[in-house]
């Protein structure tokens, strides 16, 4: 493993212990928010929690989405990520966030819908151990509707780069109505992907 591979491992092994010390027991729910690769964070601190012996449960807000109208082209929806209205909260967590919190044998689903196709996916109901962390990827996770069902919410923070028009004002907009870096519990510069860092929330 090379410096920065390792660098990167300590970062997310700290991180992971650092929810592990605050939410040891029952099963919290870890949100990720940012316009960056949220997925692929979560896949990193999925790894730091299995790398505990930590039983561990991936999904994204993506897979809860609802359908496109007739005629809607999934190239007009790309701003809307960043909205709520995009997105199937009711079936959230009627299927996913209210049975993992039961714990036990209680089963849950980890996708609903598949984007690409418009349509649900057909239903795979799991279980996990009762101290299992479930780490949803979104966003948009800082809106007011969501941020209840986070224990632990981790802003990544970035510059978007060159966006069109629309993606960088629907951002824009969801920025400045939901003030993502003072809703989250940790922020995280993830400028240099293969190195995030911790940073603190300036609330001057």
């Amino acid at each position: 493993m090379n410096a920065e591979s390792l660098a990167t491992s300590h970062f997310f092994d700290a991180q992971a212990a650092e929810i592990a010390q605050n939410y040891g027991r029952g099963r919290p729910i870890i949100g990720i928010d940012g316009f960056a690769d949220t997925k692929a964070f979560s896949a990193g601190l999925a790894a730091a929690f299995e790398r505990r012996g930590q039983a561990v449960c991936q999904a994204a807000l993506a897979d809860f989405q609802r359908p496109r109208l007739i005629g809607e082209q999934p190239q007009s929806i790309t701003a809307e990520r960043f909205l709520l209205s995009r997105y199937d909260v009711v079936t959230l967590q009627r299927v996913l966030v209210e049975p993992f919190r039961l714990g036990g044998s209680a089963g849950f689903v980890l996708a609903a819908f598949d984007a690409a196709s418009n349509t649900a996916f057909e239903s795979r109901w799991i279980t996990a151990a009762p101290d299992a962390v479930l780490l949803l990827a979104g966003p948009p996770l800082a809106v007011p509707e969501l941020r209840g069902l986070f224990n632990y919410l981790i802003f990544l923070e970035a510059p978007i780069g060159e966006q069109p028009e629309e993606i960088a004002a629907a951002w824009d907009h969801y920025v400045r109505a939901n003030e993502p870096r003072f809703a989250a519990t940790a922020i995280v510069d993830t400028s240099e992907a293969r190195l995030p860092r911790r940073v603190l929330a300036d609330f001057c």
